[in-house]
């Protein structure tokens, strides 16, 4: 039977060329992402390896969630001059404290110099210190002089010797560049700057609002840094050293070794890293989902073509197991086959996104590792996705009776659909329940995951019911196609009587559809829903802070705070600043997120807190209020925990604060208290807001806001960081995240129309096969060529526009009850985009066009007695 079933695919070989295009593009998608994750996890791998060089390092205890501006995991900072402690322990060559800090590097064009998603860092450059190379120029001394990693180097257009600007904490420094270095790997497109270690210690880790005088805001405190490198002298026992370093650490500290050290920071990458493969497995499992449904149509056309063949095998005494065997085995060698041009797809695929990335500046090492185990997961994948796709229809071919072989044509008819369409209909039915329930019950216990059993339920439902949707459904679709006679009329009678056929062939759609057009009404309302927010909430004219985008978060000078205050047209103007605290609820769990602080007096004169329970105005050293998603009830005891102390405080007001990201609002008194665990902070409760990260500003009646706008332009342009917008331009930034959101669930709909078009082009050639002989005797009864391609054509665009239209009206409705599950999140509108749909919709219709361009021109160049006279 081997032979038999490997015969029948070099026989058959044009009917399964598209199933294995289908496992070809679910496997490509499969492998380029796990190889992608290799590329990634290799990169920050080496990344770490390079840049972490020490034998020993002392770090603060880890703060649970929380990472710093350079992707290490955050930790609670220690004295830097436990440095000069450790330093004198025999055995210790040197000791180096180390932190990084957000900046900002102006290139040759005047502009920051930035990267996609990458941030930009001030290191302490130590001269001599291991996994750091000069390649030119010299370290730098002083606080005029940086040096510049490679790629830094390359992207900024300096060159060594040229001067410009270093942002760092909001103040902006003449430097010039006197060196180029290389940790000899990619840094993935960060922007690395190294400084002189003192300047380091006196601008970035003293803990103060401004660089200026940094040493004296912390007191007798000194400075404080992540890390202190520590590295050892030739010959000296490690354990000893240790040892002794060890008993000089203060409670709180720890004391690790390189590889412990390595170990932590590259388990924590690679968590972050899940969240990427896990995303990006959307996409594999769409492609897989949906091309197992052309496997299944493909084999299950090619078992009622050749029914005579296994009804023949059947009657020289083929058992059905041999039967059921051989159609699995021709699944087993489409699937190989498949995978294994899947796997080398993977990799041009990675190669593709790779370069891509690179385009945007983030460089990764040359090559692809597509590993065995890559290969093999890819490969079993594959495999299994075919075979599972064979099931069905090779029981098919096995329960074929051996009295077929003596009809005289072959074919079967299709089968009731009464048992399928009642239990796909009932599936339906209880999942439409499920998401109507979520859509209307704010109470509702577990709403989201009854809302997600329902939208599965709902969407398997139809699938198994499509079949029995189709018939009466396309029979109203077609009725413009009437005008059309007789070729809409034929296409219509054929998708009716081979409803099992159109169903799967339009599965591809409707899972794609209604993902796509659930998002894209999700996104159109978040974007609405934020407008709202915004145009609500904020009562100031204008704003002043970073980029929604930007990855960094540094404070405005106090100097510059002050001149917006000044001028002419200003009224008024309050602060606000985030602190990295760690909330301690009632029950005992940790909540490590932004605490806001702000004054509570004048705030609410600017942007609207919306206080649901207590009073803004009783906020003080000893009284919070807690965002209304925090889970705190009004009166509840939480401690906020900082570098600098720890206070426990009485939650006096619930602020159910729209577009705006924290866990508590708290005052400067209790913010200085406790410090932030990411930023440099003052002990000064007048200074807290002095250096805020953003300003609200009322301009005065009467005057100009646009020139007021430019005036403030002018204060803040040496940071190239912040900027001032209006409420209307800082929804548009919001709502960005919107269009994002869209881009990617556009690029499901491109993967779910490539999909469809394999699907319907072959469903639509194995049903030219299929019908050879009919298509002969139209011909022969006077249909002309262009009726029959208009036919196939016709047939195309309704199996299209029905997949459409099915998935389409599901995506509405979920979409409908997510927004209402959401609403607490501040979805507060449903907008349906009409314009976008009917672009899907047209699209569906162009696609169904265009895949049945090749059946048609196979069907009108049957001759006609030949196809008369064929089986």
């Amino acid at each position: 039977m081997t032979r038999v079933a490997l015969r029948s695919v070099r026989t058959h070989i044009g009917q399964f060329l598209l199933t294995v295009l289908a496992v070809v593009l679910g496997v490509t998608f499969l492998s380029g992402t796990l190889a992608l994750r290799g590329v990634l996890s290799d990169t920050f791998s080496a990344l770490t390896s390079s840049t972490m060089t020490a034998d020993l390092y002392v770090t603060g205890q880890p703060i649970r969630g929380q990472s710093n501006n350079d992707g290490s995991i955050m930790t609670e900072r220690i004295d830097a001059s436990l440095a000069e402690t450790i330093a004198g322990v025999d055995g210790v060559e040197s000791a180096h404290p180390y932190s990084s800090a957000p900046a900002t590097l102006v290139g040759s064009d005047d502009t920051p110099v930035t990267s996609t998603g990458a941030p930009t860092m001030v290191l302490p450059f130590y001269s001599g210190e291991p996994g750091r190379t000069i390649v030119a120029g010299t370290a730098p001394t002083g606080r005029d002089q940086i040096v510049l990693e490679s790629d830094a180097l390359k992207r900024s257009g300096l060159s060594v010797g040229d001067t410009t600007h270093l942002v760092l904490n909001g103040v902006p420094t003449e430097v010039r560049v006197v060196g180029e270095f290389t940790y000899g790997t990619s840094m993935a497109g960060a922007t690395i700057v190294g400084i002189d270690p003192t300047w380091f210690m006196e601008g970035t880790a003293a803990g103060s609002a401004s660089a200026a005088g940094a040493a004296d805001a912390v007191g007798s405190a000194g400075p404080k840094v992540t890390s202190i490198a520590v590295y050892l002298a030739d010959g000296a026992d490690t354990a000893a050293v240790r040892h002794q370093i060890s008993t000089l650490l203060p409670d709180g500290a720890r004391l690790q070794t390189r590889a412990e050290r390595l170990d932590e920071q590259n388990e924590y990458i690679e968590s972050i890293l899940g969240y990427v493969q896990t995303f990006l497995l959307v996409f594999v499992v769409l492609a897989m989902f949906v091309g197992s449904f052309i496997i299944m149509n493909t084999f299950a056309m090619s078992v009622r073509q050749r029914q005579k063949e296994f009804a023949l095998l059947r009657a020289v005494g083929a058992s059905p197991t041999s039967v059921f065997a051989t159609v699995l085995l021709q699944a087993v060698v489409v699937g190989l086959a498949g995978s294994l041009i899947g796997v080398a797809g993977g990799a041009g695929l990675t190669r593709l996104l790779v370069i891509g990335l690179e385009a945007y500046g983030m460089p990764l090492p040359g090559g692809v590792p597509v590993t065995a185990g890559v290969v093999a997961v890819s490969m079993v994948v594959g495999l299994l996705v075919t075979i599972i796709g064979a099931l069905l229809p090779a029981r098919d071919a096995a329960l074929t009776p051996p009295v077929e072989a003596m009809r005289g044509t072959s074919g079967a008819r299709e089968k009731p659909l009464r048992l399928r369409g009642t239990l796909g209909m009932l599936m339906a039915a209880a999942g439409l329940a499920g998401a109507i329930a979520a859509w209307v019950r704010a109470d509702l216990p577990h709403r989201s995951a009854v809302l997600g059993i329902g939208a599965g339920a709902l969407v398997l439902g139809l699938l198994v019911a499509s079949p029995v949707l189709a018939r009466r459904t396309i029979a109203v679709l077609a009725i413009p196609l009437r005008l059309v006679r007789p070729v809409g009329r034929l296409a219509a009678r054929n998708l009716a009587a081979a409803p099992r056929r159109t169903a799967a062939t339009s599965a591809a759609l409707v899972v794609g559809m209604a993902l796509v057009c659930a998002g894209a009404i999700i996104a159109s309302s978040m974007r609405a829903s934020i407008s709202d927010i915004v145009n609500d909430s904020m009562h100031a004219d204008l704003m002043v802070r970073t980029p929604v985008n930007s990855t960094q978060l540094v404070p405005l000078p106090a100097d510059m705070t002050e001149r917006i205050g000044e001028l002419d047209g200003v009224e008024a103007t309050t602060g606000y600043t985030a602190y990295t605290d760690t909330v301690t609820k009632p029950d005992g769990s940790e909540d490590t997120g932004y605490v806001v602080a702000v004054d509570p007096q004048r705030y609410p004169e600017f942007y609207d807190p919306n206080v649901t329970a207590g009073s803004f105005d009783s906020l003080d050293a000893t009284h919070v209020a807690a965002f209304a998603n925090s889970g705190l009830q009004l009166g509840d005891e939480v401690t906020v925990t900082g570098p600098t102390g720890s206070v426990t405080a009485t939650v006096s007001a619930i602020a159910d604060s729209k577009g705006i990201v924290g866990t508590l609002y708290t005052t400067p008194q209790l913010a200085a208290a406790v410090g932030s665990w990411s930023t440099r902070t003052t002990g000064d409760p007048e200074q807290v807001l002095a250096s805020p990260l953003g300003v609200f500003v009322h301009v005065r009646d009467g005057a100009d806001i646009d020139a007021v706008k430019s005036e403030i332009q002018r204060i803040i342009a040496p940071t190239y960081v912040f900027e001032v917008v209006d409420a209307g331009e800082l929804s548009d930034q919001v709502g960005q995240r919107a269009d994002t959101m869209l881009a990617v669930l556009y690029a499901l709909l491109g993967l779910s129309l490539v999909i469809a078009v394999l699907g319907i082009v072959n469903t639509l050639v194995l049903s030219v096969s299929e019908r050879t002989r009919e298509i002969g005797l139209m011909r022969a009864v006077g249909l002309g060529r262009a009726q029959v391609s208009g036919e196939i054509i016709c047939e195309s665009v309704l199996t299209a526009v029905y997949g459409t239209v099915l998935g389409g009206g599901v995506g509405v409705l979920l979409a409908g009850a997510l927004r209402s599950v959401l609403a607490d999140q501040g979805l507060a509108r449903l907008v349906i985009p009409w314009s976008q749909l009917a672009v899907m919709l047209a699209s569906a219709i162009v696609v169904g066009v265009l895949a049945a361009l090749w059946p048609a021109a196979r069907a009108v160049r049957l001759p006609v007695l030949e196809a008369i006279a064929s089986e």
